[in-house]
């Protein structure tokens, strides 16, 4: 009977645990500064952590920054992995995704890729959205935003310019569903109270 080529191919491919271990050895020399062994663990999970950044962020640039802070992190906190606790990848994945996260609270408009914010600000075809909503233009809805509290402000952008659900927005910004709630209903009104400030008449009741 001929040889199973498949399967002696899984066979000599490494397999979840034997890969794991070598990423749990790679982190504890890594703890005692091992440059090399850093190098190494780098080239053998950066790529999956990299997919991992830009499913977060949305944006290769934004992946790129939080995957060389992630890695810097690790750098520093290896020493205080514990294989028994995680494994090695849900660990970096972990320090990863946190690094997102709080990207995402630094940049209000994170996530939302900026060519799709414009369009969607400036489409004079496009279904009813904040700019309507407000009867803005796009340059002082834009203005309007950049004066909302960061939170209330990507909260925003990611429902209208994303067009994610809260749960989805609650996900992404590691918060509970009514934080996110009141994030965007206050944003909301504070767009509400902006705009009609601008179309109030002056003190003396004339335009």
């Amino acid at each position: 009977m001929s040889p199973d080529v498949s399967t002696d191919a899984a066979l000599c491919a490494p397999g979840p645990d034997e890969k794991s271990a070598r990423l749990a050895a790679l982190i504890e020399r890594v703890s005692r500064r091992d440059a090399r062994a850093f190098e190494a663990l780098y080239r053998a999970s950066a790529p999956s952590l990299f997919g991992l950044a830009v499913r977060v962020t949305r944006t290769t640039e934004s992946a790129e920054e939080v995957l060389q802070d992630g890695f810097i992190k690790i750098w520093r906190f290896a020493g205080s992995y514990d294989p028994a606790k995680a494994s090695p990848s849900t660990w970096m994945s972990s320090i990863v995704k946190n690094q997102a996260l709080d990207y995402l609270r630094r940049n209000p408009y994170a996530g939302v890729y900026v060519e799709e914010l414009d369009e969607r600000l400036t489409a004079s075809d496009a279904e009813p959205d904040l700019s309507h909503e407000f009867s803005l233009d796009a340059e002082r809805l834009s203005f309007y935003l950049g004066r909302l509290a960061p939170v209330q402000r990507q909260a925003i952008a990611l429902a209208y310019f994303r067009g994610q659900s809260q749960s989805e927005i609650a996900n992404t910004l590691d918060a509970p569903i009514g934080t996110v709630k009141t994030w965007i209903s206050r944003g909301l009104e504070s767009l509400r109270r902006m705009a009609e400030a601008r179309h109030a008449p002056p003190r003396g009741g004339l335009y």
